[in-house]
């Protein structure tokens, strides 16, 4: 018997997405920040980086052996940046397992130019709807799940099966809340099982939840009352690069965020470990505060004059604070990472744009954190 659902629906779980839009024609975008936080935005960057799907997927169970998918996707790109999109990767899971990727490339094309005086800017180009098919699952009952690509939004319209389609099993693995910037949103993967939270998850076998937003990470109160709201097992919070990224904090202001957010969370989940995170390695702002400047198709930053340059970030200088704030916090359920364990000067072959790793660079990353945090996360 075949089936075929539209969205919205009862019967498959969109996971890790905590509002849901619908479009005139009925579609429906998974968005991973809660409606309430829109009223305090202050840059409509947040709900773009909110609609992206990363660590998003649709969960049902089937004993088909074929799927179909139709939606209308939106890709993200930077203009200067990126000179040819790549076809967004939308990827199988079956019985826990990561399978195949199929790709969809006709979707709408939204263009942020960034160096504006003001806030960046977006551009909306309108596509087309599309089909993805996923052939030759295995045969007999599943459970599957279709994962959703970190830098494309997925407005999803139906989904169709040569069999029944049911309700998910419930997931028993312990819970993860991951906050970050684009190295943590990983739009450059090839794959959603690339994305270095979702891949660390993976080999830890935890149920994560990635808030990682392109461009967006600067400790806002809505995010930290939103991972405060969520029942989890462990968060971790990976700090720092976006303030620099858009000079948007000198150290007398970064200092009191940084306990501001934990303190919002720690009213809510007062024994729940928190892991800080600090930047991974990044050559332009290891010594040179920021904003980030877009050159030859790369990141770079300019030095300051001494007189700008009293208070700025670096990232040398954030890592001490980070440190130095958990340090005075005498919490048992906090500790810190830093993130040049990760990723470091050593792995600069995997920067393309001086920025953010490549696919074989999040990969990386991922192995290199569930390594480290061994049996403290482990499920």
């Amino acid at each position: 018997m075949s089936e075929s659902f539209t969205f919205p629906n009862t019967v498959i779980e969109i996971r890790n997405a905590l509002d849901q839009e619908i479009d005139s024609a009925g579609r429906v975008t998974p968005v991973r920040l809660p409606r309430w936080t829109r009223a305090q935005y202050s840059d409509p960057g947040i709900l773009s980086m909110a609609r992206m799907g990363s660590g998003v997927r649709l969960r049902f169970r089937s004993s088909a052996t074929e799927l179909v998918l139709n939606l209308r996707i939106t890709r993200i790109f930077v203009v200067g940046l990126h000179t040819e999109l790549a076809p967004a990767p939308y990827q199988l899971k079956i019985n826990d397992k990561f399978e195949q990727v199929q790709w969809a490339d006709k979707g709408n094309r939204l263009g942020i130019t960034l160096n504006k005086p003001d806030l960046p800017a977006e551009e909306l180009v309108e596509g087309e709807s599309e089909q993805l098919v996923f052939t030759n699952l295995a045969q007999g009952m599943k459970d599957i799940e279709i994962w959703l690509p970190a830098s494309t939004s997925s407005a999803l319209e139906s989904i169709s099966a040569n069999a029944q389609i049911l309700e998910p099993n419930p997931i028993a693995k312990k819970k993860w809340v991951h906050y970050g910037s684009s190295i943590s949103q990983c739009g450059e993967t090839s794959a959603p099982a690339s994305i270095w939270p979702v891949h660390a998850a993976e080999i830890l076998n935890l149920d994560i939840f990635n808030l990682g937003l392109a461009g967006q990470c600067h400790l806002d109160g809505f995010v930290a009352r939103t991972i405060a709201e969520i029942p989890t097992d462990y968060i971790t919070l990976k700090l720092g690069i976006n303030v620099l990224n858009a000079d948007s904090m000198r150290e007398r202001a970064f200092v009191p965020a940084i306990h501001n957010f934990l303190d919002i969370i720690r009213a809510a989940q007062p024994v729940t470990p928190i892991m800080v995170i600090s930047p991974i390695w990044c050559p332009f702002h290891e010594e040179t505060p920021g904003p980030s400047l877009l050159r030859d198709a790369a990141f770079t930053s300019e030095v300051r004059t001494s007189e700008f340059s009293v208070g700025a970030l670096t990232l040398k200088r954030v890592r001490i604070l980070l440190q130095e704030a958990i340090a005075k916090r005498d919490d048992p359920h906090l500790s810190y990472l830093d993130g040049l364990s990760l990723f470091d000067q050593s792995d600069a072959a995997d920067l393309p744009d001086n920025l953010h790793p490549n696919d074989a660079g999040y990969q990386r990353m991922g192995k290199r954190f569930a390594a480290l945090v061994g049996q403290d996360m482990k499920a």
